[in-house]
């Protein structure tokens, strides 16, 4: 069983055990899996008025098919014209195009449908032969891609991906229905634990090196910029760091002035400040930014690091950053970190009131009433009232992905029990659990649907729990049920 008040191993044992695989924590070295040439499909990332096949045709995408989740090729139902010329079948993509005899497609009737052989580099070897009913074309992606590949890979979140098909459900619903209800929340409840242990091994060097304010501050303004503009979060922190900006701005300047210091600095090293002078409002944080360049080494971002594709107006990073610099400001006496533990210090290890816990997850919302906060860009209309920079449910997941596992790493090196203690009881909670895309692809493909199952999301850790499922499986395995070992996993575990 799983111990009521502190983080269990549980699941990382039997992933390992059965699966031979490490529990998968967002890898941020290059690769180019196969699944970021399927992500580059579905949104049709290239230059589509000029595409060419391999033989140097004319190719047009109609429509790029269906996102197939088993047995067969990549995408399915779709429609190309080749030099004017309809055609539908499947797509299958790989990374190099040698990979088409190295998977046995040729050999595999599933296979005779495929239309298109799309791949990022020719790669060496010979062309591979495709038999089929119909003539297969390949298209050579790479050269017809709207940014290079490296850009792509780091923009792309995979936990969007893929769109939810209401056609399909995964292989491991069989077995994972099969389980009853204390079982499935044990695996839950585990493998919800075992994302935050890995978040927590992320995080112990760099706390070693940097110390605990520096890496939580790093931690937060990764956070708000979940999911597209997390690194250029990152790197903003690393260019800024807490000492730095503490170091520039005299301690004299205090309250909104110091906050309008930390904006400029912020706004001004992230790139994102364009011409503003014309502004009358951010014409100040201009004239300050202009002040300090000179003492800064010269800041790598540019405004193309950011992204502002499929991101809500509320959630644009010059309000995040605003908002970052509200929070550096309003605990930098103490330190962001030592509020927080503080924080934590005075929850009630059981029934907590509503209003303190309601109070506690709120921690990191900022309210204002300067310019970010009624405005969405630089220079754009004015809202007709003032929204908050981080809102609850943004303070909420910081608390979850960021403040869980460095504030664990904090309790054990202390060995402070009841730290830990109440940090697991917040996991536990139900108010504010996560919901979004992934979650809803998951509770779909994973569980059908089903509301008995879906009913077992009770909490933060289990919902944690159903993506570190994902994280480990489905994308390990590219989203493919055939080759993914989990329904194997769940029968074994549990047999």
């Amino acid at each position: 069983m799983i111990a009521e008040e502190t983080f269990s191993d549980a699941y990382l044992k039997f992933t390992r055990v059965f699966n031979q695989l490490e529990v998968r924590e967002e890898d941020h070295t290059l690769r180019v899996p196969e699944k970021v040439i399927r992500c580059i499909w579905n949104d049709q990332l290239f230059c589509t008025p000029a595409l060419k096949t391999k033989d140097n045709q004319d190719l047009e995408i109609i429509y790029p098919g269906y996102w197939n989740f088993g047995k067969g090729p990549d995408f399915t139902s779709a429609t190309i014209k080749v030099n004017g010329k309809v055609h539908e079948g499947d797509v299958e993509l790989h990374v190099y195009a040698s990979d088409w005899e190295n998977h046995g497609h040729s050999d595999n009737p599933d296979f005779d449908n495929v239309i298109l052989h799309v791949y990022m580099w020719q790669g060496r070897g010979r062309k591979p032969k495709i038999p089929n009913k119909n003539t297969a074309f390949d298209f050579e992606i790479k050269d017809f891609l709207t940014k290079g590949i490296i850009d792509l890979n780091n923009e792309l979140d995979f936990e969007t991906y893929p769109v939810l098909n209401q056609c399909n459900v995964g292989l491991c619903h069989e077995p994972l229905s099969q389980l009853p209800d204390e079982k499935l929340t044990h695996l839950l409840n585990a493998a919800g634990e075992a994302r935050v242990l890995r978040k927590l091994e992320r995080f112990h060097d760099p706390i070693i090196i940097e110390g605990y304010e520096q890496v939580f501050y790093r931690g937060v303004a990764e956070a708000l910029g979940y999911p597209n503009n997390k690194q250029p979060f990152q790197v903003l922190a690393d260019t800024l760091p807490l000492t730095t900006l503490s170091e520039l701005v005299p301690a004299k300047i205090k309250g909104d002035e110091r906050v309008c210091h930390y904006q400029a600095l912020l706004l001004g090293a992230s790139g994102l400040m364009g011409n503003w002078h014309e502004i009358p409002d951010l014409r100040k944080r201009v004239k300050i930014w202009e002040s300090y360049r000179d003492f800064l080494p010269e800041s790598s971002l540019t405004k193309k690091d950011w992204s502002f594709r499929s991101i809500r107006p509320a959630n644009y990073p010059y309000r995040r950053i605003a908002g970052l610099a509200y929070l550096v400001v309003l605990n930098e006496k103490k330190g962001l970190f030592t509020n927080f533990i503080q924080a934590i210090s005075k929850l009630k290890l059981e029934n907590i009131p509503p209003k303190q816990m309601n109070e506690f997850l709120d921690f990191f919302c900022v309210d204002s009433d300067d310019y970010w906060s009624q405005h969405y860009t630089p220079g754009g209309k004015k809202l007709s009232s003032s929204q908050q920079l981080i809102g609850s449910s943004r303070s909420r997941e910081i608390i979850i992905n960021i403040g869980i596992p460095i504030g664990l790493i904090f309790a054990r090196t202390g060995k402070l029990k009841e730290i830990e203690k109440r940090l697991n009881h917040l996991f536990k909670i139900s108010k504010g659990a996560s919901d979004n895309k992934l979650i809803r692809f998951m509770k779909h493909y994973i569980f059908g649907d089903k509301k008995d199952m879906v009913g077992l999301l009770t909490s933060e850790k289990q919902v944690q729990g159903l993506m570190q499922v994902y994280q480990d499986f489905c994308t390990q395995s590219q989203n493919n049920c055939l080759r993914c070992p989990f329904p194997n996993v769940v029968s074994k575990y549990f047999s």
